[in-house]
């Protein structure tokens, strides 16, 4: 069965259809440069609609306290073996200072998460928890994906509500919806055979939301996946989100997150022959059409700028995406797999990349609640933030990637 044309799915789209699976596939798909430029504007429109002009960003920190893991995923070039010669699990004093410089560069969150390794107890990742807001007060503590919630859970043998309700006591305020690579198991298996699969992720998300953990939701594309996965994976995350929106729920995804692989210096990349990320124009179409297969279920869709570059992500700001992702400070796990984009981004920077593309710069919590000017909480651009962060570390081969024309064609080979 033909699915119908572009211009079919955006009319019916327009007149208040949901976006089905089978057409967002169909419009991820190559189209004209017409038809790009209406899924484009609509997908601009919508974004205006749903979250207004102001672009947000988040001042916050990563911190990954192991490299020690043993799951082998084929596109981490951040792992490690305990044998290892640079692997490392932080102790208090480590982590302490890593605390205290994001506390003075003034973050409203720590952003957590690290390998799985075997030696690491439910009671150190409580701990690690209340060391982060014993440094900071009040700091939010976004950690652990499903992968290390699994890995606890399998550990300790507590129901999995009761290993979610102890971190939240110990301070956990939500949790990154990473480790879902893409939600079809064929693909799943191919590319991460070690990682938790797809009924096991998508059961961890839906018990954080049940003890009133929000999450975010991301996809990693741009290897051996398709439109259609890629189209089914949305799926999955929408229909978890209307069971999250039913009475009686307690929590939600806050946002979505497209996550480009990137080939470079990791096992997959020279396993399936991928040399280079997915093409820009691939790039941009993703996010416009989830800006359109989430209306009504995901307001905020963010961009990664340490993975595509923050003049690509500029770029993406008139395609539907209102969120900038954080200043980050220390960001390894991109870096070590090739990207070559840096690891921090100044208050200023972030306002000066969301100005230039004719929007308002704000900052923002993790679970979206503005925080304006005249709040105490305001972090102000300060004339030594560069100086603080530094160049960051580089890695990786690829310097940069082409920016688009205004209605490219192409898809993701």
């Amino acid at each position: 069965m033909s699915r119908p044309p572009f211009r079919e799915i955006l009319d019916a789209w327009e007149a208040g259809e949901e976006l089905s699976v089978s057409s967002a596939a169909a419009l991820l798909e190559k189209g004209s440069p017409e038809a790009t430029e209406r899924l484009y504007g609509l997908a601009d429109r919508e974004r205006r609609r749903a979250v207004g002009e102001e672009v947000s960003y988040v001042i916050n920190a990563n911190v990954n306290f192991t490299n020690i893991c043993y799951t082998d995923c084929k596109y981490c070039g951040f792992y490690r073996r305990p044998r290892d010669k640079d692997a490392y699990t932080h102790d208090d004093a480590t982590l302490r200072a890593k605390f205290e410089r994001a506390r003075d560069f003034g973050v409203r969150e720590i952003c957590m998460q690290g390998g799985l390794n075997p030696a690491i107890s439910i009671d150190r990742y409580e701990e690690v928890l209340r060391l982060a807001r014993e440094v900071i007060p009040g700091v939010h503590m976004h950690a652990y994906s499903p992968a290390e919630i699994d890995h606890i859970q399998r550990k300790t043998r507590l129901p999995l509500e009761v290993v979610l309700t102890r971190l939240k006591e110990a301070g956990l305020g939500s949790i990154p919806g990473t480790a879902a690579e893409i939600l079809v198991e064929r693909v799943k298996k191919l590319i991460s055979p070690g990682r938790i699969p797809v009924g096991r992720w998508c059961e961890i998300i839906r018990a954080a939301h049940a003890v009133g953990i929000p999450t975010t939701s991301t996809v990693m594309y741009g290897h051996i996946e398709g439109p259609p996965d890629l189209a089914e994976h949305m799926g999955i995350l929408r229909d978890i989100q209307k069971e999250s929106a039913r009475p009686g729920g307690r929590a939600r995804f806050t946002e979505f997150v497209p996550l480009p692989f990137i080939p470079y210096d990791n096992q997959m990349g020279a396993e399936f022959g991928i040399r280079e990320m997915a093409p820009l124009p691939y790039i941009l179409r993703l996010h416009a059409v989830a800006r359109l297969f989430f209306r009504g279920w995901i307001a905020n869709l963010q961009v990664a700028w340490p993975k595509i570059g923050i003049e690509a992500a500029r770029q993406a700001l008139a395609l539907g995406v209102n969120d900038m992702g954080g200043t980050l400070i220390e960001e390894n796990i991109s870096r070590e797999s090739g990207a070559e984009f840096g690891q921090s981004l100044s208050p200023a920077q972030f306002n000066q990349a969301i100005r230039a593309a004719g929007r308002v710069p704000v900052q923002r919590t993790t679970t979206y609640e503005i925080i304006r000017e005249d709040d105490p909480r305001y972090r102000r651009p300060r004339p030594g933030d560069e100086a603080f962060l530094g160049q960051g570390a580089q890695g990786g081969k690829k310097k940069n990637l082409p920016l688009a024309p205004a209605a490219p064609e192409g898809g993701c080979s």
